[in-house]
């Protein structure tokens, strides 16, 4: 098991690239947790993160800004994502929490309005852990 580089554990954002069938990868930034030697994140379940998770579980991260900008000579890493059974939820949830607070809270809220005004579908969460080549 590889060690998590300190330039991804003080990241608020990593570039998480994931792999389409063709090989071809589509990175977004996202926030993420780590715990030990695995990282963690939430999405949507019908992401297309999500789904490219479960087709090949291959990854790449990078720390980066909210928009996804790789800084110059970021670290980039690789590993192998699985989905997590729903259960380990409130896990995630705990650690991403712990992280950054009031921002997920208030993240969580905003998320919510276009559910609520129905311009969007409500999808339950699906988590990831990373364990890192």
């Amino acid at each position: 098991m590889a060690t998590i580089p300190q330039e991804i554990e003080r990241a608020q954002y990593v570039s998480l690239s994931t792999f389409r069938r063709n090989g071809a990868p589509v990175a977004t930034a996202v926030w993420f947790a780590t715990e030990g030697d695995k990282i963690y994140f939430y999405s949507a379940l019908d992401a297309g993160k999500m789904k490219r998770v479960r087709a090949t579980g291959r990854v790449t991260l990078a720390p980066c800004d909210v928009r996804g900008k790789l800084a110059p000579g970021a670290v980039l890493v690789t590993g192998v994502a699985a989905e997590l059974p729903a259960e380990h939820g409130p896990f995630v949830h705990g650690l991403l929490d712990a992280k950054y607070g009031w921002k997920k809270r208030a993240m969580e809220f905003l998320m919510v309005i276009p559910e609520k005004l129905r311009i969007r579908k409500p999808s339950p969460d699906g988590f990831v852990v990373i364990s890192l080549d």
